[in-house]
């Protein structure tokens, strides 16, 4: 049985494949592993800020939206004081992230639209406890930012509060390691099932931060199937 090293790196196609096997081949539910994914961004999060008293998740339209709804159902489940970011109407969300989403609403998140938000009122009393949780955009961007993601990145790198990226950092091309236009700058990144190898080229460690892999526990074996990326 091959096992994923610590150390294998994989094109975004690559990952999207061991994704696949995963879910079809070894019957892995999409949403079993979006909330194992939420729950490893939630637990490095607290590993490493363990007073936040505050978690703000910036959540976009695909699945790399479902693990910060994961997140916010989570926290809010734990006590935490928990606020959704949501560009793009939520309402619009279909499979997996639609179901992340039904579990935030369900545990009584605050969801406030992007084009609402009064970000004063926002973090004006998270300044020291807060930490922001992006989960915009995924591995599948290959274009330049653009809209209101553009400005909600930008917004997010202004404010004084740590980052974790759920998997990248929204605008970091997960195969070239290059910025597309604008991206989250991280202190922390969460990546899941294979280490991408944009996060280690280019600007992509000083975009992600501290790198922290998880498998997601899928069976070992499915990385026999799928080459690492030649760095």
């Amino acid at each position: 049985m091959a096992v994923n090293s610590a150390n294998d790196l994989y094109l975004a196609a690559s990952v999207r494949e061991l994704d696949r096997l995963a879910i079809e081949e070894h019957h892995i539910p999409g949403f079993t592993l979006m909330k194992r994914a939420g729950h490893a961004v939630f637990s490095a999060l607290l590993g490493k800020w363990p007073a936040t008293k505050h978690i703000i998740c910036f959540c976009g339209s695909g699945n790399n939206a479902g693990d910060g709804y994961v997140v916010a159902a989570l926290a809010a489940e734990k006590g935490i004081n928990t606020t959704v970011v949501a560009l793009g109407n939520p309402d619009s969300l279909s499979g997996d992230a639609r179901l992340a989403y039904d579990m935030a609403a369900e545990k009584k998140v605050d969801i406030v639209l992007y084009d609402k938000l009064d970000s004063r009122t926002l973090f004006s009393d998270s300044k020291n406890q807060g930490v922001i949780v992006d989960a915009l955009l995924g591995t599948g961007l290959t274009g330049n930012v653009r809209g209101d993601y553009r400005d909600a990145i930008a917004l997010i790198n202004t404010l004084p509060l740590p980052v974790v990226a759920a998997d990248i950092p929204s605008g970091l091309c997960s195969d070239s390691g290059r910025i597309l236009g604008i991206a989250v700058k991280a202190e922390m990144t969460v990546t899941f099932i294979g280490r991408k190898l944009g996060q280690t080229i280019e600007q992509g460690p000083a975009i992600c931060g501290e790198l922290v892999f998880d498998d997601l526990g899928v069976p070992g074996e499915i990385y026999s199937h799928v080459a690492p990326a030649t760095p």
